[in-house]
């Protein structure tokens, strides 16, 4: 394909119509895109129905251009760019996502990371799934909640949490309380406070 006929056909190329003259523009920063976003998530729960074992983590979208939700993580390979959650199987096939638009997120504030799960995961609660965390989403009380919809969590978990018990924040990890078991890794290693 050359690249006149690429750069025509994403000039033509919308998904969601403009507002018309004196309708209010609207608020979610994603509106153009957002048809197909339902669309991708809405057949993947239609088509496709996954192993047991889950995956959620973030992933960063190339993007250097001028964008208001543009994130910069400087751990991350492609530091600028569009953050995505993912809900993946460990083969990396992509069952739904959602893209970070910064403050005007629906699911932002207090608990965002742990909202933004829960509502990824919601069609896969419920059924048996083992769902693995890194330390940025995981916390004690998420385990506790997916486990009541019958979802096993798995995940490193960050000691300073507001919601840890108490034995977690002073070191003492063997700790089984209503059905979720915390344990410590061998060598006596602790997760550096961040």
């Amino acid at each position: 394909m050359s690249g006149d006929r690429f750069m025509l056909i994403m000039r033509c190329l919308h998904f969601n119509g403009n507002p018309l003259s004196g309708e209010p523009i609207p608020a979610e920063r994603l509106f153009k895109i957002r048809p197909v976003i339902d669309y991708f998530n809405s057949k993947m729960i239609q088509i496709y129905y996954p192993d047991k074992n889950l995956s959620f983590d973030e992933s960063m979208v190339l993007w250097r251009g001028r964008l208001v939700f543009r994130q910069y993580i400087k751990n991350k390979w492609h530091r600028y760019g569009v953050k995505l959650y993912l809900l993946t199987e460990p083969d990396g096939t992509i069952l739904k996502f959602a893209v970070y638009t910064g403050t005007l997120d629906d699911h932002g504030g207090k608990g965002h990371a742990a909202n933004i799960m829960l509502h990824l995961t919601e069609e896969k609660l419920d059924v048996g799934h083992s769902i693995y965390l890194d330390n940025y989403y995981n916390s004690y009380g998420l385990a506790c909640k997916l486990l009541s919809r019958k979802t096993y969590c798995t995940g490193t978990l960050r000691v300073d949490r507001r919601e840890n018990p108490v034995e977690v924040k002073k070191g003492e990890i063997k700790k089984r309380r209503n059905n979720c078991a915390l344990f410590q890794w061998g060598d006596d290693s602790q997760m550096e406070k961040q």
